[in-house]
């Protein structure tokens, strides 16, 4: 339906074209030298799975996105991972981020260059400090001898598969179901662990080569991932666990070994993915003892002279009466429960309400992409103000919400940010209702993204390093 605004957003070259030209190439190889700067690397890979370099941009040419391998002592080959290009430094300067890191376990360079046939071995010159790109032959040699290391080879063809699924996907407005799964997704890992967090997950990702549907939850990588059986001990974690066990379709667990926290997610859903409606995102926050609902709403494209423009006709969405009534009698039940102490500040709210809608833009997110959907959250009391204000209505009664018109809204970032400090959610205690809650939405044919935190041990702030300062959050690059 919007094919031709993804092509016409997308570059002149094909995408056959495109990854035609990436195959032709050979990856990078970038070597560190050993000493403070390698150890500085070393840790950021230990404990972000990442990090960013600046290169000359002239004579390395990097790619959107190709393979690279890593040497930290300059003398061996450490890990091979996937190089995105980021943003202009400075003149002829631009910043890589390499991610997805798999270990080649100290492979010497004297090694693989005795395993190369003895025309190539004399053209494999990689320096002690720096970047070099091999050409495509010994590329593919060297290649060769990482793929037949055990572990090796099968997560070398899954960074290619990842490389040449970033070179498929459009920014048209094409997505899915599952581009609000990721979303909900996204949404509990910035909550917990922030911008940094979040990239460092999502780049992880792998696309599924064998399932053409299938969860999101089922791409992420390098987490440890629950059974069915393994699901009790999440019932301390996340009340009402037990009425939505029946229904798991996959589930993560990711763990802050730092802070003795962890993160649950589960993606619920008694019905097949091309047959939900959409998405409900519950999050709980263990520290508040507070819970935050939100259901997705899908923007559609229409063409207004040359441009286009996102918008969502509520008219045109068959189940938005039949869910704003049950948003609004879960809201009045919740808003019927009994008040904590005034004592209690944990359980302070800037508002108490639980219930927001998010109108999210259906873009297609490339497997390297670590951004969030771009989309708004609205309150529940201001989208059903919002619905009876004359800015949306249209002709013959209908109604129109655009970025233009709703004004007043939260982005990805503050939204997230308020849920994770407690400023917003549900009031403490009133857990034990949320079990009809999710009842209802298991049985309305939508798929439901369950997301609880532990107990934080100590109070956190996640928007500064361990000096004090403000972390790089909105680096495009990802820097740590």
């Amino acid at each position: 339906m919007f094919c031709s605004i993804g092509c016409a957003l997308f570059a002149n070259k094909s995408v056959e074209l495109i990854i035609a030209e990436m195959s032709k190439g050979a990856g990078l190889w970038i070597a560190f030298g050993g000493g403070r700067h390698a150890d500085k690397v070393a840790s950021s890979i230990e404990n972000y799975g990442q990090f960013t370099k600046s290169v000359v941009a002239s004579s390395l040419k990097p790619g959107a996105a190709e393979l690279v391998v890593i040497s930290l002592s300059g003398t061996q080959a450490d890990y091979i991972g996937i190089s995105q290009r980021g943003r202009s430094t400075a003149t002829d300067e631009v910043t890589i981020s390499v991610s997805n890191l798999v270990p080649i376990n100290g492979l010497s360079i004297k090694a693989i260059r005795g395993k190369l046939s003895s025309r190539l071995a004399v053209l494999f010159n990689p320096p002690e400090e720096g970047a070099y790109r091999p050409g495509r032959r010994v590329w593919e040699e060297v290649l060769n001898v990482f793929v037949g290391r055990p572990e090796v080879g099968a997560r070398i063809e899954d960074l290619k598969h990842t490389i040449e699924e970033s070179a498929r996907a459009r920014e048209g407005f094409e997505g899915g179901l599952e581009v609000f799964e990721r979303d909900a997704v996204a949404t509990a890992l910035q909550t917990w662990g922030g911008p940094s967090f979040r990239k460092r997950v999502l780049r992880g990702v792998v696309p599924n080569r064998t399932m053409p549907v299938a969860t999101f939850l089922s791409r992420i990588k390098d987490v440890s991932v629950l059974e069915d059986l393994q699901i009790g001990h999440d019932h301390m974690t996340f009340p009402a666990m037990e009425v939505a066990v029946r229904a798991i379709v996959g589930s993560v667990t990711l763990t802050d070994v730092y802070r003795g926290e962890y993160l649950t997610i589960l993606n619920c859903n008694r019905q097949p993915l091309e047959r939900t409606l959409g998405v409900d995102l519950i999050y709980y926050n263990h520290r508040f003892d507070s819970f935050v609902l939100v259901q997705y709403k899908r923007m559609t494209v229409r063409f207004h002279g040359e441009t286009y423009r996102p918008e969502y006709r509520p008219e045109n969405d068959r189940s938005h009466a039949r869910e704003l009534h049950r948003m609004i009698q879960a809201d009045n039940m919740l808003r019927s429960w009994p008040k904590p102490g005034v004592s209690e500040v944990d359980a302070f709210r800037l508002l108490r309400r639980p219930f927001y809608v998010k109108l999210c833009e259906p873009k297609v997110k490339a497997p390297l992409d670590a951004g969030m959907t771009s989309g708004m959250y609205v309150p529940l009391g201001l989208w059903c103000r919002l619905l009876k204000s004359s800015t949306v209505q249209i002709s013959r009664g209908g109604r129109v919400i655009t970025w233009e018109n709703c004004s007043r809204r939260f982005n990805n970032s503050e939204f997230t940010n308020l849920l994770r400090q407690g400023w917003i959610g549900s009031a403490a205690g009133q857990s034990e209702a949320l079990h009809k809650i999710i009842e209802g939405v298991l049985g309305s044919g939508r798929m439901l993204v369950l997301a609880a935190t532990s107990a934080a041990r100590t109070p956190r702030e996640l928007r500064r390093d361990d000096l004090g300062r403000f972390a790089a959050e909105d680096d495009p690059a990802g820097a740590i």
